[in-house]
């Protein structure tokens, strides 16, 4: 009878794997290939496979548009863990030292997010007259 209920349980959580996956988002820091940071509350992150993922930090990380480099934090001791909220990211500015940014979110960056935001940066630079 155990055995039969293991190979149920089993078969309910491989066909939850991919639903699981696909709302639960797993950036590696060892699989980080670059950012940018559209403002100083959020980084757009794109993984070695080319997945995009947005970062929102729980509050303003001064300087952190005109940074060449940042670091990533994790709480956990593997490289292999996916980064999320209570995670960090550090910025050294010059003249202000080391500046740790705490995660909020981590969340998938669709076609349509980044759609959206190319837009509401166009709005901004046409409000702003031009510049």
């Amino acid at each position: 009878m155990k055995t039969k209920t293991l190979v149920l349980a089993g078969l309910i959580v491989a066909a939850a794997g991919p639903a699981l996956a696909a709302s639960q988002p797993c950036l590696m820091i060892s699989r980080i290939y670059s950012f940018r940071a559209p403002d100083n509350k959020s980084l757009i992150v794109e993984d070695v496979l080319h997945q995009k993922f947005k970062l929102s930090l729980m509050g303003t990380c001064v300087g952190l548009t005109f940074k060449q480099g940042v670091a990533f934090k994790s709480q956990s001791p593997s490289q292999l863990a996916c980064l999320g909220p209570a995670d960090d990211v550090i910025v050294h500015q010059p003249g202000m030292g080391r500046q740790t940014c705490p995660i909020r979110s981590v969340e998938v960056y669709t076609p349509a997010m980044e759609a959206a935001d190319k837009a509401a940066a166009a709005a901004k630079k046409k409000n702003d007259g031009g510049y």
